[in-house]
């Protein structure tokens, strides 16, 4: 990393590179917001970009901060492996973003229950929209703090097959955000044009959709990238809504429809 200080993540090289740009390029306008730490990753690169930014700054880590044995031997390398799950990650994401002291505030606990009370925010990093129910309350929650020409939504799962509800929620929502770029995988960033009215936010809710009208969003989606995203990862989506009817949630919207 950029700030010499190396905190593992599951970014992948070309995010990690987005996320420092970011937070380098931030102008003051407000708060970066990273919805789903986990231990630090995605944090450590954007503070690694806003400390080079020479503006006032702040970030703000959402997160259970709590995992899995199996998921803490794969991304915690480094640390010994409890024999217990659910475990609390809350102390590794403080050790790892301690050259931030005082440029971060932890907020543990359950993201689907949280409520935005701080300001304007120039950067939003989602990485917890995992079912439609809390796609939907983020938006609803910080959404309406967005610098209108200045903040960037970071959809980090926008195009992953499990959670069709992002690009159907954002299609909803196009005439106030344009699409920026796409990297590597599934990750797409968004400018704020302007502000989304309540009204907006609530005809862009998701949880409240059948199959039928989740997949319509999601065809609507793939003709508003046109030409940038190709239509086999709407596809995909599509595909995976078919085998799970009724499904709202990313993991088990990756299950095998046959067990």
């Amino acid at each position: 990393m950029a700030s010499g200080v190396v905190v593992p993540s599951m970014l992948s090289h070309e995010e990690s590179q987005l996320y420092h740009w970011l937070g380098r390029s931030v102008q003051g306008d407000g708060a970066t917001v990273d919805l789903g730490a986990f231990a630090g990753g995605s944090a450590a690169r954007l503070l690694s970009g806003l400390a080079l930014s020479g503006r006032q700054h702040h970030l703000f880590a959402y997160d259970h901060f709590r995992s899995s044995s199996a998921v803490w031997a794969k991304h915690l390398t480094g640390f010994p492996v409890p024999r217990t799950d659910d475990n609390d990650i809350l102390p590794i994401a403080r050790q790892h973003l301690a050259p931030w002291a005082g440029k971060v505030t932890f907020c543990p606990g359950d993201i689907a229950a949280s409520h935005w009370t701080g300001g304007p925010i120039e950067i939003l990093a989602v990485d917890a929209a995992k079912g439609s129910a809390i796609a939907d309350h983020i938006a609803a929650e910080f959404f309406p703090a967005l610098v209108p020409g200045r903040s960037i939504l970071i959809q980090q799962d926008y195009l992953m097959a499990a959670q069709p509800w992002l690009p159907a929620q954002m299609v909803m929502l196009a005439d106030h955000f344009l699409p920026l770029a796409k990297v590597d995988k599934d990750c797409v960033a968004f400018l704020c044009l302007s502000v989304p009215a309540p009204d907006a936010l609530a005809a862009a809710r998701t949880d409240v959709l059948t199959d039928g009208q989740l997949m319509q969003r999601v065809r609507s989606a793939a003709k508003w990238h046109d030409g940038v995203i190709p239509r086999d990862r709407f596809k995909a989506m599509l595909d995976k809504v078919r085998a799970h009817p009724g499904v709202r949630l990313a993991w088990q919207m990756r299950r095998d429809p046959g067990r």
